[in-house]
């Protein structure tokens, strides 16, 4: 057979290939499948990645959902429940192959009349959305509900199962074209949630602004929805496809009686299987009656294996709406003397083609495109033909990106307040600025280490204080709104020997655009210790940022401890004395590395506690969820302690994001880059640098902010010498 198997964890989809494999071996409980269609799901990128939270041990076969017809039954099973032929549907690891093994109990019969294609994308999304809104909120007729991301596929199965019920449906998107898709599903409105003032809209389209009665939130915006939730609403948590767990201020939980429900369908497999089956009963019966149908992106045409990169990227991209699916077999139309006949043609060919099923069955395998591209035999035209002939539809802005040796004025690269003002400055000044934000670029969110904070309480204009995330999110709006080209694509490799610049896209490394000008703003991030208990109290009491998060109440009163023996340790230590009980900061060695002058106001505070030769071991704590104890060990004695803690602050330094650039920009000793005091230029002419992979120093949000205006308007300079020398040139 042919998949796509995986030795290593890869950068992104673009390294991904198909190669000949063995074919799979059932176990006595496994049926063997062969593959039609795959769909694409954003955990597969992180699973290709080494990101996801389930990783099989190597090698393995990417892809998860399916559809396909079954090729053997499970040898230990007397009474298969799907015999050798059925067209089933479900979930396995290994989905991107001809073939794969799967279990009955992760499998289901494709509806009858739709097509592979439709049937591929529906194992997660369909259930995930009827459980969540049905079993978990009880929608019923008449309610109000709010669906996040409704062009998504839980997004869009989510529509029409509230609608199914009787629902008045409000959907929200980013795009125009996914505000026409959620409504093309049925959305009674639609809203653009890259508006601000998003909640207040949805408001006014409840009855006497009384607000929805359920909210769908597969995206993370919980905290902003419970402005538009009515009376003993429900938010049903379905996830953080916006890339951060989000934190919620409860008060306003509280006031107004809201129901906060979690769905984890997953897991009903597990706790709740009579509730699997009923879940499935009733998808059935909306797809019986017509209130249901696949929600498989049509824009752009996925054919064969070998697209797979392809349509991973395009959902890594957010440039698709509904559930990507790739088909992995092609249907040929041929002459005969007797006219047409169907044949089966694979886009990875089998080694067995006497297994292939009767042109009887393979005519009710095709989706409704190439039907209706193959209008008539007097066309000359094979389906295949047909297809290579298919232009696919993309949104005119991604388009033009994608074309190779795209030229822009300025480039700008980053995601956080730097580059996000950089792009708002240029934009007004109709520089038509792109800006890669990055898909996880340095493990990030796009959006920088703001995402990785809960409530910023030192931002100008925000009195009551912002969550991080949410400050992010109004940024990035703000440069969309100007006209800002915004890509979720990471730049891989960027030559700045000669001008134009060139680059290209981690993804597409084979496509090289170039830009007059670059403004770099890839930030840096903070340096973790990988402690046990570190990724579950982070942001619930660890921090690596005293200034940011110091006055937070969690930690008013309270112990604290910092890590790190330089001057920013002993800076972030005196800082927190002002809101914590005590503050103990763990050294390493016997000595201090902060100057003398720090060492000795840090060692006569009476609220410090300096512990040499000093480590952390593990973080603890409590039933809240918070931080409430750190084990220390003493690496001269071994002996180990308890120390009763509620915040921790990491002080051992940051790394700035210069690989891109390394050796081809003026760095310092430690990796920052050097900018001409007083502005952002760097070594090299026509390229700026902003916000923290220049600033070792003051590294906030608001002088990122204040960089990223510098470089806007230094960059808009060099931008109109360089126009006002080509003019004089061509006037000679």
């Amino acid at each position: 057979m042919k998949g796509i198997q995986l030795t290593e964890y890869v950068k992104g989809p673009h390294q991904l290939k198909v190669t000949e494999l063995a074919d799979p071996k059932p176990g006595p409980d496994d049926y063997l499948i062969e593959v039609y269609a795959a769909a694409a799901n954003f955990f597969d990128i992180l699973q290709i990645q080494g990101k996801y939270q389930h990783q099989p041990p190597f090698p393995w076969v990417s892809g998860a959902e399916f559809a396909g017809i079954v090729l053997a039954t499970p040898s230990g099973s007397t009474n298969p429940k799907f015999p050798v032929g059925s067209h089933v549907f479900g979930a396995t690891q290994g989905a991107y192959a001809t073939k794969a093994t799967a279990k009955e109990a992760g499998m289901l019969a494709v509806p009858e009349g739709w097509s592979f294609k439709e049937a591929a994308g529906l194992f997660v999304t369909a259930p995930t959305s009827y459980g969540a809104l049905v079993v978990r909120a009880g929608v019923k007729p008449g309610d109000y509900v709010l669906v996040h991301a409704a062009a998504g596929g839980v997004g869009l199965a989510a529509v029409q199962v509230a609608k199914a019920f009787g629902a008045i449906v409000i959907a929200t998107a980013g795009t125009k074209r996914k505000l026409e898709v959620a409504k093309a599903f049925g959305a009674d409105h639609v809203v653009d949630y890259t508006d601000e003032k998003w909640p207040e809209v949805v408001k006014k389209l409840t009855p006497k602004g009384r607000g929805v009665d359920i909210v769908y939130d597969p995206v993370g915006m919980v905290d902003k929805s419970t402005k538009c939730t009515a009376w003993n609403g429900r938010i049903l948590i379905v996830g953080f496809a916006a890339g951060k767990i989000e934190k919620v201020a409860m008060n306003k939980v509280l006031l107004k009686n809201i129901s906060l429900v979690g769905i984890h369908w997953g897991m009903y497999s597990v706790n709740e299987k009579e509730t699997v089956t009923e879940v499935w009963k009733g998808i059935m019966q909306l797809v019986a009656e017509g209130k249901f149908r696949g929600a498989e992106f049509t824009d752009r045409e996925f054919v064969g294996l070998e697209s797979i990169p392809d349509a991973l990227k395009a959902l890594g991209s957010r440039e698709t709406w509904g559930k990507v699916v790739v088909r992995a077999v092609l249907q040929v139309l041929q002459y005969s003397p007797l006219g047409l006949k169907s044949q089966p043609r694979f886009a990875a060919s089998r080694p067995d083609s006497s297994s292939a099923p009767d042109p009887t069955t393979t005519a009710k395998l095709f989706s409704s495109y190439f039907r209706r591209t193959l209008r008539s035999s007097a066309t000359g035209l094979s389906v295949a033909a047909a297809a290579t002939a298919y232009k696919p539809t993309y949104h005119k802005e991604i388009e033009a990106i994608r074309k190779r040796n795209m030229h822009s004025k300025v480039v700008i690269i980053g995601s956080g307040p730097a580059a996000h003002t950089a792009a708002v400055y240029l934009a007004r000044a109709e520089l038509k600025p792109v800006l890669y934000e990055g898909f996880l670029a340095n493990g990030i969110a796009a959006g920088g280490q703001l995402t990785t904070t809960t409530e910023v309480e030192n931002y100008p204009g925000f009195p009551d204080a912002i969550m991080g995330q949410e400050l992010m999110d109004k940024m990035r709006a703000q440069s969309e709104r100007f006209g800002t080209t915004i890509i979720t694509e990471t730049v891989g490799k960027l030559d700045l020997s000669s001008r134009p610049f060139k680059y290209s896209l981690e993804w597409s490394p084979e496509e090289e655009h170039t830009a007059d000008a670059i403004i770099l703003a890839t930030g840096a991030s903070a340096r973790r210790l990988g402690l046990p208990g570190e990724g579950k109290y982070w942001q619930n009491g660890i921090s690596a940022c005293a200034v940011c998060d110091g006055a937070v109440p969690i930690y008013r009163n309270k112990p604290l401890v910092v890590i790190g023996g330089g001057d920013s340790a002993a800076e972030e230590a005196m800082f927190l004395t002002k809101y914590g009980s005590h503050v103990t900061v763990l050294v390493r060695k016997d000595k201090l590395r902060a100057s003398n002058i720090m060492a000795k106001r840090l060692l006569a505070h009476k609220k410090v506690t300096v512990r040499f030769n000093t480590v952390g071991v593990e973080v603890k704590g409590d039933d809240r969820g918070l931080m409430s104890q750190m084990v220390i060990k003493n690496i001269v004695s071994g002996e180990q302690e308890t120390l009763e803690a509620n915040g921790l602050f990491y002080a051992v330094g940051h790394d700035p994001a210069t690989a891109l650039v390394k050796g081809q920009l003026e760095t310092d000793s430690e990796g920052y880059v050097v900018t001409k005091p007083g502005t952002t230029y760097t070594s090299v002419e026509g390229v700026f640098a902003a916000g923290d992979v220049q600033d070792k120093r003051y590294r906030q949000a608001i002088t990122s902010a204040g960089s990223g205006c510098m470089a806007a308007l230094d960059a808009e300079k060099f931008i109109s010498e360089l126009e006002d020398v080509a003019e004089e040139q061509s006037n000679l």
